[in-house]
């Protein structure tokens, strides 16, 4: 049973980051190097119907999901016991619910006037949306006992096949099928072995019991649907997309938000950590909860602004180095996409709260409000302006989705404070200012700038620091 109790609480959550936050790096560099082999192996047409049908599948498989992970998750923080009992008893339900909700989906897009391409791979691809799944539906034992790795190490696996069957597929001439099919398998993997780690912790014998399936369906639908719609409407646009414009704007589109979506695992990976804790604390009423909040706040923007400025200084050449330069019009929808960044970690936390406080009902009238008015501007505005409107209406939409989210954790009295942020913000004009100035190969001087902003939050009081002098250098002393 995980001990929240004990005093070296923030070192432990601050490992079970850090080792996410390692394995997501690699996870993103392997993933980067499947993107760099898909783009320049399809081109922008056929990578446009790629990314529209895997986009098209994350609707549903968010949408299945139905809250239960959460749910689940929520629970066993609460009450760690339930932990095998919970497991056992859900999983039948788990491969009902996705066994259908995938089949549906599958009709659903071929009905759909999506391309030839596209339709097939959404059928192959339809594969790994249940394999996806399946995955979530055993992740919550290890998010509640704070063993991440298991779920790093097998998607690491994971992505480590897809690349190489991606390389492989390409070096022998295989088409675009074998190009989908490696993403598959690869899915396929990361389950296997994270279906192994997970049978080692709790047992995984099926139980069917229906009045328990009742009950977490009851207790998940609305976070589930409030979750579910809080992720479609941020990917909803390329789908939108596919329909009003050409494949290639989708390509261009696809290939601009690869840098989002890479960036997201952080704040993803921290929000991992600190919700099983979080969880407790505010269901025991804890004080430290507010504590874990304001440190959680204070290091996810500390991280969103070297993302930002990064992406705001070097579009370029980030698209030039990832997809080649026939993806070159990308660039502008990854300076429109920067400040993504900075509301998406934000949210990371903010939600976390409300779902620790079983504010389902709030978060889901929150997302409901958010997809209609990003669907909205999106069938307004892409057929006139295309991909770099959709950019603009992503960062619009969480940007907007922040003012309801903090009225209703400031209700909770567990809005965080805005004091570490003046230090941020030094931090990141001395960032800025070393791009601006320096001279030298655009990575030398992304990598200074960098360093310049870490050592600003090493020196000048607050929370890096203090975690930096308080814990994380008396626990590698202990440790040595």
């Amino acid at each position: 049973m995980t001990d929240y109790t004990s005093s070296g609480l923030t070192v432990r959550l601050a490992a079970n980051t850090i080792v996410q936050a390692v394995g997501s790096l690699l996870a993103s560099v392997i993933s980067f190097f499947t993107f760099v082999a898909m783009t320049r192996g399809l081109g922008p047409e056929a990578f446009g119907d790629f990314t529209a049908a895997t986009v098209y599948l994350f609707i549903p498989v968010v949408l299945a999901d139905v809250g239960l992970s959460a749910a689940l998750l929520r629970e066993i923080s609460a009450d760690p016991e339930r932990a095998g009992p919970a497991m056992a008893a859900s999983l039948p339900l788990r491969v009902l619910v996705s066994g259908i909700a995938v089949f549906v989906a599958v009709g659903v897009g071929l009905a759909v006037p999506f391309n030839e391409q596209t339709k097939i791979a959404i059928l192959i691809s339809s594969a790994g949306a249940f394999l996806t799944l399946m995955t979530l539906s055993l992740q919550p034992v290890l998010q509640a006992q704070l063993k991440m790795h298991w779920v790093v190490s097998s998607t690491l696996a994971g992505r480590l096949a897809t690349l190489g069957l991606t390389l492989g597929a390409l070096g022998v001439g295989l088409g675009f099928k074998s190009l989908v099919s490696a993403h598959v398998i690869g899915l396929a993997v990361t389950f296997v072995l994270l279906l192994w780690a997970v049978a080692r912790i709790v047992p995984l014998r099926p139980v069917i019991d229906i009045a328990y399936w009742r009950k977490l369906l009851a207790g998940s639908l609305a976070l589930g649907l409030a979750i579910a719609l809080s992720q479609i409407y941020f990917r909803v646009d390329t789908v939108l997309l596919a329909l009003l414009r050409s494949p290639e704007e989708v390509g261009y589109y696809g290939a601009a938000y690869k840098f989002v979506e890479l960036s997201v695992m952080v704040p993803a990976a921290v929000g991992i950590s600190m919700f099983p804790p979080l969880a407790r604390f505010v269901a025991t009423q804890d004080p430290r909860a507010n504590g874990l909040i304001q440190k959680s706040f204070d290091v996810l923007v500390a991280a969103a602004v070297p993302v930002m400025l990064i992406m705001l200084a070097y579009p370029d050449e980030l698209i030039s180095v990832a997809a080649g330069d026939e993806f070159s019009e990308a660039a502008t929808a990854v300076q429109i996409l920067a400040p993504y960044a900075l509301f998406a970690y934000v949210g990371a936390v903010l939600w976390r709260v409300l779902m620790a406080a079983d504010r389902d009902r709030a978060l889901l009238w929150i997302a409901v409000f958010i997809l209609g008015a990003n669907v909205a501007l999106n069938l307004l505005l892409v057929p006139r302006y295309g991909f770099e409107a959709a950019a603009a209406i992503t960062v619009a939409s969480e940007a907007l989705v922040m003012l309801p989210i903090a009225w209703a954790v400031r209700n909770e009295g567990r809005l965080p404070n805005l004091r570490y942020t003046a230090v941020i913000a030094l931090a990141g004009a001395a960032m800025a200012g070393t791009i601006l100035l320096l001279p030298g190969p655009e990575v030398l001087v992304a990598v200074v700038a960098s360093a310049v902003y870490a050592a600003v939050l090493l020196v000048l009081p607050g929370t890096t620091r203090d975690f930096v002098r308080a814990d994380l250098i008396p626990a590698l002393r202990g440790r040595g």
